[in-house]
């Protein structure tokens, strides 16, 4: 199936990189190049995506890193996908009742009590176990060397560390200061070593990825978190397990847009998606925007978030009726909007996106959850522990309600969309709560609008968390403050490029020919093989 592509209506400022072979899309240049490099090699998509995102976690530690998680889509050349879930349970021996007696009344937002199982490490060892071609040992090599010879400071790398929100955290967490550095001061070019993660990165190419979890790096590691009253203990990482199943899935415009299944929250592209079709809004009456109305668009949202907060769990928490996405189910769901539940916070984490010459493509998203996660750090091993439990409440709420051995809810929403063709595009994001946001923006652009994937991308972004404010990028349409006012929203109009917006990295398959976006507001990078 082919796509009307045009790009006139719209000039990106960056090009289409095209590709005919392979191609690596991913949050920062060095990721790209250690993806590409293994596309060179002889390696497929899941051998270029483990090692893009083993040199995330370096290249990028304040959003990702050995600490942290991951959920990803695996596509073969016929479009069949499974989806990898590599987020882990919190500690089995949490309990919001010894919590409460401990006079914690709400989930702590850092610190060590929001820590689960950190499930990333075994994602890349079990994804690469069963769809790669190559050894840990290999595709860990760019990671290793850029840790040690230290990853160059880039512009958004460089505005993170002189900035106010790292002057806050190292305040209150001195030990990141310790390993990452003073805040303000820092220079573009400047490189950052890491050698504590160097050596756990070796650890893990000689003894294999189980050694993260069994054995004395194992216990070495674990041995500092827990001194800092992280409550996970070996029994836990020893009975942690990245799990592969088949990926949620719906028709739309006659292709099959794919998700992870809850615990992601992949379920609410999917509902923005149908809800386009059940319920399709006006076109815009005074010509601002050739396909969104934004006050139709947050109705459709608010509907779409009340489906996710009601079914996005730990799947042992809750069954997804089967026809939960039917256009029938879906007008009666945003008749009833659900209100969302209230939930904040997260925002910093990396993407990628790959294809081989074979056709097998994989969308990748791993994070720390915020900004350097839990702030806990096991020092002697260049581990950061994320923080992804902060989402749980300190009560009994059948979905959201802290439970130890379970995993909680997860905003990491990587995205496949095929064909009979096989994989059509490769689409991933960070951005939190905007995550799906950012991805029906993108993919609607492309499929409906006809913009060209980077145009796609570039084109102006609005995001809604919460409450009654909406975001819109400064170069959103300046008509749209007034229906949104008038409808009850605040309106902040954030800058032109804002990282807010998430990162969008995407490869477009089309006719044979890979057609690669990345997104500006943030270091993405696309490169063909």
């Amino acid at each position: 199936m082919t796509a009307n592509i045009r790009s006139e209506t719209f000039r990106s400022h960056r090009p289409v990189v095209m590709g005919e072979r392979g191609m690596v899309v991913a949050g920062h240049p060095r990721a790209s190049e250690a993806g590409v490099a293994m596309l060179r090699k002889g390696g497929n998509a899941m051998d270029a995506a483990v090692a893009a995102a083993a040199t995330l976690a370096i290249a990028i530690p304040f959003m990702n890193g050995l600490g942290g998680d991951a959920i990803a889509l695996h596509a073969g050349p016929n479009g069949d996908v499974t989806a990898i879930n590599g987020s882990g349970p919190s500690p089995r021996s949490i309990s919001v009742a010894a919590l409460r007696k401990r006079g914690i009344i709400s989930m702590p937002r850092r610190g060590p009590i929001p820590v689960t199982v950190p499930g990333v490490v075994a994602a890349w060892g079990e994804a690469l176990e069963k769809f790669g071609s190559r050894s840990l040992m290999e595709v860990l090599e760019p990671a290793i060397a850029l840790a040690e010879e230290g990853v160059g400071l880039d512009v958004s790398a460089v505005d993170f560390f002189n900035g106010d929100e790292y002057a806050e955290l190292v305040g209150e967490f001195p030990a990141l200061e310790a390993k990452f550095g003073k805040a303000g001061g820092r220079r573009l070019g400047e490189r950052l070593k890491q050698p504590e993660a160097a050596d756990t990165m070796r650890v893990l190419a000689r003894q294999g990825w189980q050694s993260f979890y069994s054995g004395n790096l194992a216990r070495q590691w674990l041995a500092e978190a827990q001194h800092q009253e992280v409550q996970i203990d070996l029994e836990d990482l020893a009975a942690h397990a990245t799990s592969f199943e088949g990926a949620l899935s719906m028709t739309w415009r006659g292709r099959r847009v794919h998700v992870a299944p809850p615990n992601s929250q992949g379920l609410a592209l999917l509902a923005m998606l149908g809800l386009s079709e059940a319920q399709p809004a006006p076109a815009p009456s005074d010509g601002s925007d050739p396909l969104i109305d934004p006050v139709s668009y947050l109705a459709r949202k608010k509907a779409a978030f009340g489906i996710r907060d009601s079914y996005c769990s730990d799947p042992r928490r809750i069954a997804l009726p089967q026809d939960l996405l039917s256009p029938d189910r879906l007008k009666t769901l945003a008749l009833e909007a659900a209100p969302a539940i209230s939930l904040s916070g997260g925002g910093d984490t990396s993407t990628l996106v790959v294809v081989d010459a074979a056709g097998h493509a994989v969308s990748w998203v791993q994070s720390l959850f915020e900004t350097f996660g839990s702030c806990v750090v096991c020092p002697s091993h260049g581990i950061v522990l994320h923080n992804r439990a902060m989402l749980e409440s300190l009560d009994d709420n059948p979905l959201r309600g802290l439970r130890g051995g379970f995993r909680p809810f997860h905003t990491l929403c990587p995205a496949l969309v095929t064909s009979d063709e096989g994989v059509e595009l490769a689409i991933a994001t960070p951005g939190d709560h905007g995550q799906p946001q950012s991805l029906f923006q993108v993919i609607r652009r492309h499929f409906e609008q006809g913009l060209d994937i980077q145009a796609a991308i570039e084109w102006p972004r609005l995001r809604h968390d919460q409450g009654r404010t909406v975001m819109l990028e400064a170069r959103c349409p300046p008509d749209w403050d007034i229906p949104l006012t008038d409808a009850g929203f605040v309106v902040k109009r954030l800058e032109s490029w804002s990282r807010m917006m998430g990162g969008v990295n995407a490869i477009r398959k089309c006719e044979g020919l890979l057609m690669g976006g990345a997104d500006p507001r943030r270091s993405s990078y696309a490169i063909a093989e």
